[in-house]
């Protein structure tokens, strides 16, 4: 809860700074209704084009990239709140009582059964990095990048090569897991993709709801172990001898859990330094990822590469940029722009070999 405390009082100090009212998903507006408008312009227009010069007039070093699921849906992996694709919309046949469930520890702890069914469609090694993560991988690269914030599980920034001193998977990964606890009268290890199986009026009935959880003992797992595990149609459970209810979860994180200590930890250190600002591929709804564009200092530009606009950004403000269209073309044009198209092309064509 100290990290978490920690968070607020920066966001509070990026949204009040100057002491003027904030409309949430909105520019800070003055008391006379209207928008604040930096006092000068960074950018000359709000175009990717004008975000590039920057970049490249500044000799700009230290760049934030905060993705989200939008730079890996070219990969194959549906994003969250698409209608009709996102998976979100989805997830009917599971019968949760939100889509969101699935990823509610709560929940888990009661039916992992959904959640790992999920998990054999979405695990890392089903699907290869795009080109938005081979861009983030150039930008390192070339020495221009300070960190990647990403929202996503997936992993394929790993698979695609960014070390990982420049990651902060905000939400976590498959990359590792550990015991989280469960039921004393743990379910049978196999679990089924039956209606039954997958009902939560099924698996959280009265009876089990109110039976007790045994704390999580702090055993590790690997990747390997849980996805072996995962296709063989069992459900992770922990080998502690002196856990015997406890299921073994990738450290993904849920609805109701704390964020990495990496993430407080970077986020301390990281907006302070950050030069330019690029956000790809998100909604910005999921908090507190939402508020980290609102960390910058007023200085800094920021550049959207979206399907639209979200946010408090805004083209009228003299420092945000917005390219609208996939991930994968922005990431094209921008590499264009910073002369860096043959590199780029090169390393897309190497990791797809």
């Amino acid at each position: 809860m100290p990290a978490l405390a920690a968070t607020l009082r920066l966001l509070r100090r990026a949204l009040f700074r100057e002491k003027l009212p904030v409309v949430p998903g909105c520019l800070p507006v003055s008391s006379g209704g209207a928008p604040v408008i930096a006092e000068q312009r960074i950018l000359k227009h709000a175009s990717i084009e004008s975000f590039a010069h920057h970049l490249r007039k500044h000799k700009c070093s230290s760049v934030l990239v905060l993705t989200g699921a939008g730079i890996s849906t070219s990969a194959g992996i549906p994003d969250f709140r698409t209608p009709g694709t996102g998976l979100y919309d989805n997830l009917g046949k599971y019968n949760l009582p939100s889509p969101q469930s699935i990823f509610d520890i709560d929940f888990f702890r009661r039916n992992p059964n959904p959640f790992f069914l999920l998990a054999r469609e979405l695990y890392p090694g089903n699907f290869k990095p795009t080109p938005g993560h081979f861009f983030i991988k150039l930008l390192a690269e070339k020495g221009i990048l300070l960190r990647n914030f990403t929202q996503n599980i997936d992993t394929l920034e790993r698979v695609a090569g960014i070390r990982e001193e420049f990651l902060v998977e905000a939400h976590g990964s498959f990359a590792s897991a550990k015991c989280v606890g469960g039921r004393l009268k743990p379910k049978p290890n196999q679990y089924q993709s039956s209606e039954n199986e997958s009902n939560p009026n099924h698996s959280s009935s009265e009876e089990e709801a109110e039976e007790p959880f045994t704390p999580p003992c702090g055993a590790t797992y690997t990747q390997e172990w849980v996805k072996e595990q995962v296709f063989a149609g069992k459900i992770p459970t922990c080998e502690n001898p002196h856990c015997p209810a406890g299921l073994v979860k990738p450290d993904i994180t849920f609805f109701g859990e704390q964020l990495p200590a990496r993430f407080f930890t970077c986020l301390k250190t990281d907006f302070a330094k950050a030069d330019a600002v690029i956000v790809m591929g998100s909604s910005l709804k999921v908090s507190p990822f939402a508020m980290l564009p609102l960390l910058l200092s007023k200085d800094v530009p920021r550049l959207l590469i979206n399907n639209e606009v979200v946010g408090n950004f805004n083209p009228d403000n003299g420092k945000d940029a917005v390219f609208l269209g996939s991930c994968d073309d922005g990431c094209r044009a921008l590499a264009a722009l910073l002369g860096l198209e043959d590199e780029f092309e090169e390393m897309i064509q190497a990791g797809a070999s």
